[in-house]
């Protein structure tokens, strides 16, 4: 650890922890980056997905799974969740560098790493770009090969939803209905599944200052990330780990990564969508433990 960059924190932006977990700030280019970790063990990195409500919060269950056998950290990305959101174009390197730097300065080498959805390929091109910084890999419905995989330049609908016209529709697609509603339909299999709990907490999420940059850098394309070259050379196992009733991201695609990685294997989840880890906790979680105590 660099304990130059590290300091308690005491006041953030989330009013409640999104995990159960100790939180604390990493300064990076002058930005306080969240993140929480207990544990005790081999390191794993956990990595949130990316859409308008992002956060630790979707990685709370396998935090907490996974902390008997492992030191585990959980992050949130510059823009989202406690960490600081200013008013900038994000990037796809921007993640890629910052899941680099701080797995080097804040946890260390071999460090296993479970990602979800587009932030897949942000860990895929981090550790292309850094060999030997990461042991064992699991992505969760990754992206990167066929879908989001063409990086956009910034146009209209990037400069109308940077407006001040675009705060409105914005508090429009982060009300609790339309989270709601895209939980029950894209993420989660099981409608019982979005309870209120799980609303408030994707709500606590999405509604804070500064909400809307890094989402509306996702909605209009320029968070894209192509890592189809980058994934074939990755050298450490890797699980794939897919829903079988997918439909943002269909199984299918599963096919278009192992073609590209033999070390790559694929696991399906039944009655899943994108949100595996949290609405399959217990089977998720016993499969990770399994997976990173083979590797």
């Amino acid at each position: 650890m660099f304990p130059g960059v590290i300091i308690w924190e005491s006041v953030m932006n989330m009013p409640e922890y999104p995990v159960d977990a100790p939180r604390l700030t990493y300064m990076w280019h002058g930005h306080r980056i969240a993140y929480y970790t207990d544990g005790d063990g081999p390191t794993v990195l956990l990595i949130h997905s990316i859409n308008a409500a992002a956060s630790s919060f979707e990685m709370r269950q396998t935090l907490a799974g996974l902390r008997t056998k492992h030191r585990v950290y959980a992050l949130d990305f510059l823009g989202y969740g406690g960490s600081d959101r200013p008013a900038r174009r994000y990037s796809a390197d921007d993640y890629a560098i910052l899941i680099a730097d701080f797995t080097r300065e804040v946890i260390g080498v071999g460090t296993r790493v479970i990602a979800s959805s587009l932030s897949s390929a942000y860990v895929i091109r981090a550790a292309a770009r850094n060999p030997g910084l990461f042991g064992a890999l699991i992505l969760v419905c990754p992206t990167g090969i066929v879908d989001l995989a063409q990086p956009k330049q910034p146009g209209a609908a990037y400069a109308l939803l940077y407006s001040a016209i675009g705060d409105a529709l914005f508090a429009g697609l982060t009300s609790r209905g339309s989270i709601r509603y895209f939980l029950s339909s894209q993420s989660y299999y099981d409608p019982k599944a979005v309870d209120d709990a799980l609303v408030d907490g994707f709500c606590r999420a999405a509604n804070q200052p500064g909400r809307k940059y890094a989402p509306i850098c996702f909605l209009t394309g320029l968070l894209n990330c192509n890592i189809a070259e980058e994934f074939g050379q990755l050298q450490q196992p890797i699980l794939l780990v897919w829903g079988k009733n997918a439909d943002i991201t269909p199984l299918e695609r599963a096919q278009a990564f192992l073609e590209r990685n033999p070390r790559a294997r694929l696991e399906v989840f039944d009655r899943a969508r994108l949100s595996i880890q949290d609405e399959h906790p217990a089977q998720f979680n016993r499969l990770a433990l399994e997976f990173f105590a083979s590797t």
